[in-house]
């Protein structure tokens, strides 16, 4: 599923996997292997094909009919297991100026960030565990109830500490990952 869309939008494009390769300094082989669903990539992987192909990672899912409840059961979803860190989109689409997403990390997960292609402001809400996130050199600590809000730009890397799974509400405008 993932794969037929990554390969899509590179067509639509006009990259072949070499060229699509070279970009993100990975090889045709392997991006071959994913667009043919033989293997799933990695976060990292997924984050740097989506900014090559210019759309967010959410692009690549599946997309149903546009309703404008999400319920929970039905939330498009990405999981890395090779990073332990679960999206699940909370919005119907990415067309519109915002885009919101649970995301959810194992305690000690830390997730080094790249900048977007595009200038954004995030805003993120803690509803379990803790947040530890740098922005800009300046490293704060979130307990549930608190939020924070940002230049996405300006994100260089967040974590969950503590013994506890980090659960987050996080907004992004305009829709970028």
């Amino acid at each position: 599923m993932i794969g037929e869309r990554i390969k899509k939008r590179r067509v639509e494009l006009g990259l072949s996997l070499r060229d699509l390769a070279e970009i993100i300094s990975m090889t045709a082989g392997y991006l071959s292997r994913v667009e043919n669903d033989q293997v799933s990539p990695s976060l990292d992987a997924l984050q740097a094909i989506a900014q090559a192909l210019q759309v967010p990672m959410f692009f690549f899912l599946n997309s149903g009919p546009l309703d404008p409840i999400i319920r929970e059961g039905s939330r498009r979803v990405l999981y890395f297991p090779d990073s332990k860190i679960g999206y699940e989109l909370l919005t119907p689409d990415l067309v519109h100026q915002m885009m919101c997403l649970m995301i959810r990390m194992e305690p000690g997960v830390k997730r080094i960030t790249v900048p977007l292609a595009k200038p954004n402001e995030q805003w993120m809400f803690v509803i379990k565990g803790s947040l530890e996130i740098d922005i800009d050199g300046t490293v704060y600590t979130l307990h549930p109830g608190d939020s924070i809000y940002y230049d996405g730009n300006l994100l260089r890397d967040f974590s969950s500490v503590g013994q506890e799974e980090l659960e987050l509400i996080c907004c992004i405008t305009p829709p970028a990952l």
